[in-house]
């Protein structure tokens, strides 16, 4: 026996991972604050399309990875959208708050950090994309074989019999073009519902969450829909559906979309990306005219409103003081940031239909 392994033993600094997630939700509001971030995640995931569903569903609980995922089968939070998860992508939503973002300044969004927010209402988030469910389980109180070393799963259902043995478990994600059969070319996630007695137990959050307070979400976010979109890179629609018992399929209920999108409007508004990558010797500006349309549907009618946005958006010069302070921040600091700014005005009065 080597004399080291006679007095060495393990002992290390470790997080408390049900505490740091504590902490990422004081730092992050309820409410619409979790919609925006599923949104802007999506954005910068390239994606042109954020559907938001209210799943009011019960599903069977008969064959599932462990019998204490069925308390989880109730109503949920469902969020697509219509990009596909790299694996760098994987890799950033495994990590608190060391995001593979950190480093591309062109992207708002911090996937390792803000992405945590969802802990405000479910203990359990689950995601399909491409051949991989992934299921979270930071407390390890309900998926097989989890430890604060392993607090999830990331299952190829594609290549594996686990939807024969446990259909009931990947039923939900049956939704928005997903099979469970077949890679998806999208991204679907599922966020159960926090209910009163989980509330209780849980090391997250004690704060349960009703279909009823997911409504109230999705008509405040609807209310600021256009501003959720104004200064987007890439998402042109933000859509939300209501899916109720009984029925075979969700039913929209509000949606805001960018209207007559061109290749000019596109260009426009990937300026940040285009400029991102290089800071030129002179300050870029650019200016463009955006219009959007809200639509409330309720039964057979929908009320639509249609919005004119003038957008003027710049980059400084690298030689300018604030170009001069990110180039600093990103040597000296490993801080990514960009020397950009964008406003925006409304210019026509609201036109309802």
């Amino acid at each position: 026996m080597a004399p080291e392994s006679i007095f060495l033993e393990d002992f290390g600094q470790t997080v408390d991972l049900t505490r740091r997630i504590r902490e990422v939700l004081l730092n992050y509001p309820e409410g619409t604050t979790v919609l925006k971030e599923l949104v802007q995640n999506a954005d910068d995931a390239g994606a042109t399309t954020v559907s938001l569903c209210l799943d009011r569903r019960t599903h069977r609980g008969d064959s599932l990875l462990t019998n204490s995922l069925a308390q989880w089968q109730g109503p949920a939070l469902l969020a697509y959208n219509n990009a596909v998860f790299t694996e760098d992508d994987f890799v950033s939503i495994s990590k608190i708050g060391g995001s593979a973002k950190h480093g591309q300044a062109s992207k708002t969004g911090r996937f390792g950090v803000g992405f945590n927010s969802v802990y405000h209402l479910t203990d359990l988030p689950s995601f399909v994309s491409g051949k991989y469910v992934v299921l979270f389980d930071p407390q390890g109180a309900y998926l097989p074989r989890v430890s604060a070393a392993n607090p999830g799963k990331r299952i190829d259902f594609t290549g594996s019999s686990a939807l024969s043995f446990y259909r009931d478990q990947f039923s939900p994600y049956c939704a928005f073009g997903c099979d469970m059969q077949s890679p998806f070319s999208g991204t679907l996630f599922r966020f159960p519902l926090r209910n009163a007695d989980q509330a209780v137990r849980s090391k997250l959050s004690r704060q349960a969450y009703s279909p009823e307070d997911i409504s109230s979400m999705f008509v405040q976010l609807f209310e600021e829909g256009v501003l959720a979109l104004l200064f987007l890179k890439s998402v042109l629609c933000i859509e939300m559906y209501l899916w109720d018992v009984g029925e075979s399929e969700p039913k929209k209920i509000h949606s805001c979309s960018v209207s007559s999108v061109s290749d000019d409007t596109v260009w426009h508004r990937q300026a940040l990306v285009r400029l991102s990558k290089h800071l030129n010797t002179t300050a870029e500006m650019d200016a463009f005219q955006l219009d959007f349309v809200s639509e409330r549907i309720s039964g057979d009618e929908a009320k639509r409103q249609t919005e004119r946005f003038y957008v003027v958006q710049t980059m400084a010069a690298a030689s300018s003081r604030i170009g001069s302070f990110a180039t600093t921040a990103s040597k000296d600091y490993d801080i990514h940031l960009l020397p950009w700014a964008s406003i925006a005005a409304c210019i026509s009065e609201n036109l309802s239909n």
